[in-house]
């Protein structure tokens, strides 16, 4: 059986996972499953509640499966009503998050809205972003927060908001989506990656997005120059992962590694895989098989209990299962698939 193959008939296993993960009252996710006493937790964290109805819309269209439509009407129909309106923009409402509202819950808001079934809402979609708009700063960065908090998240937040605005832009048939992402990453890739102010420990997550982001930039500039940037950006970021030791560490000490932030690492690797060539690509490639190898190891297949079969737990010691971390090994797959990722 090919890779293609194998990880054909792993999404499915997720998608049915996403099905026993709908509660019966509310129409939406579980946030958490833990097979040891066949029990969900309910936790408050809406930005990854939102952005796993943009992980099922992206896993269903792949699939050519509608069984989650529902899910999906249900669930933005919900946080629609967390929305308010300012002064030409809209936010989500931080009083009702229970948390700050931050450019990610609006970058989550407009790529699950945009990747909905039809209807497309563009008004509610050009809204978030007009808000993500106002919050950049004069040299590119983004302010994080809305409101008077302090700003948290920069290292991730950042490109999230970059990847939604690429994505947006056109659909919005809005220039200022594209010119904001492109002096985002000439910041983020000038004064924070290259200056050293990427902690250790979150260079995987904060390469995942950025690379999401400007893989996109490279793809839809017909500037040569910013294309040869941002892909020795998106190169720079993972080749320095990989002389970290990380994608040997997975081979030697898989159980050190927890599935989150091995899942987020391919999703990154995918996209910067897609751009190489010859010794680079192959390079990647042979870490991309790695990290797949960790995973398909880890997703729970015909043990555990029946809702749990599809899902893949914290670590290969830790079996609780989160909808974020499904969300970012289906991504992973697919994009390992849509790449052709061979690992024979």
């Amino acid at each position: 059986m090919t890779m293609t193959e194998v990880l054909k008939r792993r999404l499915e296993l997720v998608f049915n996972w996403y099905q026993g993960m709908v509660n019966a009252e509310t129409g939406m996710l579980e946030y958490l499953y833990i097979p040891e006493t066949d029990r969900f937790v309910r936790e408050n964290c809406p930005i990854r509640d939102i952005a796993s109805v943009w992980d099922v819309e992206l896993l269903g269209q792949f699939l050519h499966r509608q069984e989650l439509h529902s899910l999906i009407t249900t669930s933005l129909r919900h946080f629609d009503g967390y929305l308010v309106e300012r002064n030409g923009y809209s936010t989500l409402d931080s009083s009702r998050l229970g948390e700050p509202s931050s450019i990610a819950h609006s970058a989550f808001m407009m790529l699950a809205r945009l990747h909905a079934p039809a209807p497309r809402q563009t008004k509610k979609i050009a809204a978030l972003a007009e808000g993500i708009l106002r919050q950049q700063q004069p040299e590119g960065a983004y302010k994080i927060c809305f409101e008077d908090f302090p700003d948290h998240g920069e290292e991730l937040y950042s490109g999230e908001a970059m990847l939604a605005l690429m994505e947006a832009h056109g659909p919005l048939d809005d220039a200022r989506c594209l010119e904001s992402a492109e002096r985002a990453f000439a910041f983020y890739d000038a004064h924070y990656f290259r200056c050293g102010r990427v902690d250790a420990d979150l260079l995987v997550f904060f390469a995942n997005w950025q690379s999401q982001a400007c893989r996109l930039l490279f793809k839809s500039s017909a500037r040569a120059a910013l294309k040869r940037d941002a892909a020795r950006y998106i190169f720079g970021m993972h080749d320095q992962i990989i002389e970290r030791g990380f994608y040997r560490d997975i081979e030697s000490y898989p159980a050190r590694h927890v599935s989150v932030e091995v899942a987020c690492a391919l999703e990154g690797l995918n996209d910067a895989y897609s751009i190489a060539h010859s010794s680079r690509a192959e390079r990647y490639r042979r870490c991309i098989c790695t990290g797949l190898k960790y995973l398909l190891e880890l997703q729970c297949t015909n043990a555990g209990t029946e809702k749990e079969r599809g899902g893949f737990g914290m670590s290969l010691s830790e079996r609780a299962q989160r909808i974020d971390i499904t969300g970012h090994v289906a991504s992973a797959f697919m994009k390992s698939m849509r790449n052709g990722i061979d690992c024979g």
